[in-house]
């Protein structure tokens, strides 16, 4: 089992599976964690194992890989998207939910987006909620296969690490100019999805603005 779960394809249908769930409402976290944890736990061991031992890093998925650069930003990756709705949102309502979620997000809690946004059975932002954690991965993944990045260290640090700080700590500062990448593309993923739900999100806020009006006038007349 952690031969197949050391693997990219295996991590791939693990994120496929835990978006899935998620988009559904069902915690994909803590349903894939009950049986994936285990395996990814035992192969962080094995590095930690290996980097005290003096030997060469044995595995590049593990569960250090799957919490600090895959889940940046909490279960689909979403810290880019936090940045949107912080920064570049032009509905009220999205702005003060980027204001709302800004904190958690920062140690990857993002349960305020995921079901504030909303993203579960939202059939516009499930599209990037389940892109951005495969292409996050893949990058990571070859980032490490070919040298880049340092396979992590071994050193099971809180999954509530900050995304920057949290690659610093576990493969060096190449780890951490991984992360500030993959904030970006995050970012860059989520672009046109978000700003679908935004401009929709504004139509919606303007015709309760001219309904309210209407309600208004008709009580002064």
């Amino acid at each position: 089992m952690t031969a197949l779960g050391s693997t990219l394809p295996a991590t791939i249908v693990v994120l496929i599976i835990e978006g899935v769930l998620w988009s559904f409402g069902l915690h994909g976290s803590n349903i894939i964690g009950s049986v994936m944890q285990p395996i990814w736990l035992t192969l962080t061991a094995e590095n930690a194992a290996a980097v005290a031992a003096g030997q060469t890093i044995p595995n590049i998925v593990n569960y250090q890989f799957y919490s600090n650069f895959v889940k940046v930003g909490g279960s689909g990756a979403t810290f880019g998207l936090c940045l949107l709705l912080l920064f570049a949102a032009k509905s009220k309502q999205f702005r003060a939910l980027g204001k709302l979620s800004i904190g958690p997000e920062i140690f990857t809690i993002n349960e305020s987006i995921i079901f504030g946004m909303p993203i579960v059975l939202n059939p516009i932002m499930i599209v990037p909620f389940l892109l951005t954690p495969l292409i996050l991965s893949i990058v990571a993944y070859f980032s490490m296969s070919t040298g880049l990045v340092p396979y992590t260290n071994g050193v099971n640090i809180p999954w509530t690490t900050p995304p920057v700080i949290s690659g610093f700590l576990v493969s060096g500062w190449r780890g951490a100019v991984l992360n500030i990448v993959q904030i970006a593309l995050s970012a860059a993923i989520y672009f046109p999805f978000f700003k679908i739900a935004d401009n929709l999100a504004v139509k919606q806020e303007l015709e309760n603005e001219e309904e309210q009006q209407h309600q208004m006038e008709a009580v002064e007349a």
